[in-house]
């Protein structure tokens, strides 16, 4: 099985997304499908962690649609008969073509600067409101380019149903230490996206874990702002200081560090 961190280059000015990931898949085994008519539109389901997997282009838009309550899920019954479900969970997408597309439309023009703040306010009133709705009108399945990552807001054990049902096989991202589904707490994974929608060229995912740079490393606590009690390392790349911190079993480096108020931890 291969892991999140053999394909990764940190050393261009441009952040580059991790191209790999601990998933694996099997062939399509084919199946006798009988479509039968669509199941109830499911719930929002509120719930504190977040699950990720990695997908290419193709099937990140499939699982966008899935996920988001947008494409149904087949599933056979014991007595052989075929029901279509649907389930309704937060989602986000992030890919390295998409982190790129940014870049390069970044302008720094008036309109740039209220599309981002636009974004952000969508970003906290979806976390306000527990609004699956609100939050996947950020992830668009038909403008999603390449390969990445799928971020899911969902119980578990319907996670892994669905996945189940689905063919070719995709698995969650597993945690190193514990070889289970690695998870991301709620508040992380809206500083991510907050930060993401707002500042997307000063955030870069990083190819090691949190503990490589922690080695004679200044490690530092965010005082203030939307990162107030993160804590982490500060460490120079490409030229630039970066907040160094853990990020679900990613770790992500934040340049600018002079923006956000922080204090020295021994």
């Amino acid at each position: 099985m291969k892991t999140a961190n053999d394909n990764q280059d940190i050393t261009s000015e441009v952040p580059k997304l991790l191209l790999c990931s601990s998933i694996a898949s099997v062939s399509d085994q084919g199946s006798n499908v009988v479509t039968t008519p669509l199941a109830e539109m499911g719930k929002e389901c509120p719930e504190v962690n977040w699950y990720y997997l990695y997908l290419t282009n193709k099937e990140m838009k499939r699982y966008i649609g899935v996920f988001s309550g947008r494409k149904a899920v087949k599933f056979r019954t014991s007595s052989g008969v075929i029901e279509e479900r649907y389930f309704c969970f937060k989602v986000f997408s992030y890919t390295e073509a998409d982190h790129k597309k940014r870049f390069e439309q970044c302008d720094y023009t008036k309109e740039e600067y209220i599309a981002r703040r636009d974004s952000v306010r969508a970003v906290k009133e979806a976390f306000a409101t527990d609004s699956a709705r609100k939050l996947n009108a950020l992830t668009d399945d038909k403008e999603v380019a390449g390969s990445g990552w799928l971020f899911v807001c969902a119980p578990l054990d319907q996670l892994e149903l669905i996945l189940s049902a689905m063919l070719p096989r995709q698995y969650l991202v597993t945690d190193y230490n514990t070889h289970r589904a690695a998870l991301i707490p709620q508040h992380q994974m809206e500083e991510f996206i907050y930060l993401y929608e707002s500042m997307p060229y000063n955030i870069e995912l990083m190819n090691r874990p949190l503990e490589a740079y922690l080695q004679k490393k200044q490690k530092i606590r965010i005082t203030g702002g939307v990162f107030r009690g993160k804590e982490g390392c500060i460490m120079r790349l490409h030229r630039n200081t970066r907040l160094v911190f853990a990020f679900g079993n990613m770790t992500v480096a934040v340049s600018y560090l002079h923006a956000f108020p922080f204090e020295k931890i021994d």
